[in-house]
């Protein structure tokens, strides 16, 4: 399914948070060429229409790339994600970023989990404005394959959690961790630990992995 326009992303989206969640879609809003807000009775979404992930992360931020295991992110308006934050909510109803691209794939996450991972880890870029540019495994996947590559690189981070996890966490350490509750896998130990410094693990965890045939 090919999607063209920032009307069929919102479409594709309303249909997902529908058959997802049993949520009716009953106003609907675009706030430009690419971005627009759908409500239902107890969420807002803001649907963030793109043609396709960002392979350029590695080379923007390798260090980060190197200790998440990762290549390709997304871009994101650093504005529109803060004036979404502040919608008025009286009804505190559930918000969501949703990514759809052009091929059918739809990612989502919380808005103050994208913002707070960007802030603390510096993945900001300037491109006529600000953007936040999230690295998209750590994204929950409602519509699309989980390929090989996504498969392999999550296995190896959960490894890296479950070496980790013999190591207490400190105070920061949970401070941190709260805002990450919504991921649609368990990626608070190797989140926390790869932006930490984990280097001095991945030469056990490569020769594990060599062993296991991961």
């Amino acid at each position: 399914m090919q999607i063209k326009t920032l009307s069929g992303a919102m479409t594709a989206a309303e249909r997902k948070v529908k058959r997802l969640f049993g949520e009716d879609v009953y106003k609907r809003e675009k706030l430009g060429d690419y971005n627009g807000v759908i409500h239902t009775k107890y969420s807002i979404f803001l649907v963030n229409f793109i043609e396709e992930t960002d392979k350029k992360f590695k080379t923007v931020f390798p260090e980060v790339a190197k200790q998440i295991m990762w290549d390709e992110g997304i871009k994101v308006s650093k504005k529109v994600v803060i004036d979404f934050l502040n919608i008025p909510n009286s009804d505190r109803k559930k918000l969501s970023l949703v990514f759809v691209l052009k091929n059918g794939d739809v990612f989502q996450i919380s808005p103050i989990s994208l913002m707070n991972f960007c802030e603390i880890a510096n993945l900001e870029v300037e491109e006529k404005g600000v953007y936040y540019f999230f690295p998209t495994i750590f994204l929950k996947k409602l519509s699309g394959k989980v390929t090989p590559k996504e498969k392999k690189t999550k296995d190896r981070l959960s490894l890296v959690s479950q070496i980790n996890s013999l190591e207490e966490f400190d105070e920061d350490d949970m401070e941190f961790a709260a805002t990450f509750r919504d991921f649609d896998v368990d990626f608070l130990g190797e989140i926390i630990r790869t932006l930490r410094n984990i280097e001095h693990h991945l030469e056990s965890i490569e020769n594990y992995l060599k062993r296991k045939k991961v």
